[in-house]
């Protein structure tokens, strides 16, 4: 069933909040260029990008408020230690620079120090390296003066150094994208879980995902959304699980062949990772539905959205639709909370799966056991 005519009132309500709440940021292999950054440090020295070419360079984006800030301190100064890295931090979001300089002394940082003031303020350095939408956020720089690695949370000292050997193994500018998922991993998951019927689950999934290697991402896209809507069966968490709520990874997808709104896009997220979509232009999305498509005892549904850019309309992937369609298409839907492995965005006062504090337990539950199949 086709969505009605677009309302423009709506319409514009709709763009605000999917827009608005996305932001995501610049992804190795995008078409953005990268900035050639120039910075002044918390002592007044001068910090140019072209100062360390030749070497790897680690932009690290904090807040002295941010406990996960102060947990991955440590790993900052270990890496700055390397002599093929550097590492600038960037503080943000503090009540003035004496309190910053308070901030770094008492995590004992022996990194360069940049105050940064606000992160809304139209000069702030940000702005010369990519998006912060929380802290902590940081950016590495190849040895060439490219953004080659976007990480949203905690800096991880293996991922970064593991990456860096990986990029030296290609041709010097091309640097190849991390890999998402082990997929031997998952192989051995639906094998091990559901049988010679996971196991031809995973196969299929394979041999698609495989196909979709040189693919442009539209075509990805509307890959994974019609593998999982053609074999995957529309069923209750209860009926599946014998639960009243889970949340399937994409292996359980498989597995299973049967999910709710949740499990489908969870499993279309997780395939567009192994196709190498950047995981910062996807949100999985709470809506509610709407006039025709409205349902009373499944008022709360779930689709993906894909941004193509921060400032361009999102597309929506739906398990009740064939089509993907742009959001402003979707006059059916009204958004309420957005979310994705690095964070959540919205308003959640009234879903039942989202904690205090905007937390979401059967996400974090979703992604523990998704590591197992793994997806990092």
């Amino acid at each position: 069933m086709r969505p009605r005519t677009a309302n423009p009132r709506f319409l514009a309500a709709i763009l605000l909040a999917l827009v608005l709440a996305a932001s995501p940021a610049i992804s190795p292999g995008s078409s953005a260029k990268t900035v050639p950054f120039v910075f002044s440090d918390i002592d007044g020295r001068t910090l140019r990008l072209a100062d360390y070419r030749g070497q790897w360079l680690l932009v690290a984006f904090w807040a002295p408020w941010c406990p996960l800030c102060r947990v991955e301190m440590p790993t900052l100064n270990t890496l700055d230690g390397r002599p093929d890295l550097t590492v600038i931090g960037i503080g943000l979001d503090y009540d003035s620079p004496e309190a910053l300089r308070s901030a770094a002394n008492s995590f004992d940082l022996g990194f360069r120090l940049v105050a940064g003031g606000k992160r809304r303020d139209p000069n702030s350095p940000h702005r010369q390296v990519g998006p912060v939408d929380f802290f902590p956020t940081a950016y590495l720089y190849d040895p060439t003066g490219e953004i080659v690695m976007y990480i949203p949370g905690q800096v991880k000292a293996a991922k970064v150094l593991a990456f860096m050997d990986k990029w030296r193994g290609t041709t010097p500018g091309e640097a190849a994208p991390a890999t998402a998922a082990r997929t031997d991993k998952l192989a051995a998951f639906v094998k091990r879980q559901f049988g010679k019927t996971g196991e031809q689950a995973y196969g299929d999934w394979r041999q698609m995902v495989d196909g979709a290697a040189a693919a442009a991402v539209p075509d990805k896209l509307a890959r994974a959304n019609d593998f999982f809507n053609r074999r995957t069966r529309q069923s209750s968490d209860q009926r599946i699980w014998g639960r009243p709520d889970y949340w399937a990874t994409l292996g359980e997808v498989l597995g299973k062949g049967y999910g709710d709104s949740e499990d489908f896009v969870i499993a279309k997220y997780f395939t567009l990772l192994a196709m190498q979509v950047p995981p910062e232009r996807l949100r999985l999305v709470y809506v509610k539905t709407l006039g025709e498509t409205r349902s009373a005892g499944d008022p709360v549904h779930m689709v993906l959205a894909y941004f193509a850019s921060p400032n361009q309309e999102p597309v929506l992937l739906d398990n009740r639709l064939t089509e993907i369609l742009p959001a402003s298409q979707r006059t059916d839907l009204k958004p309420i909370f957005s979310f994705n492995s690095a964070g959540a965005w919205g308003d959640a006062q009234d879903l039942p799966d989202v904690s205090g504090g905007g937390r979401l337990p059967l996400w974090e539950d979703t992604l523990r056991r998704a590591r197992d199949e793994g997806f990092d």
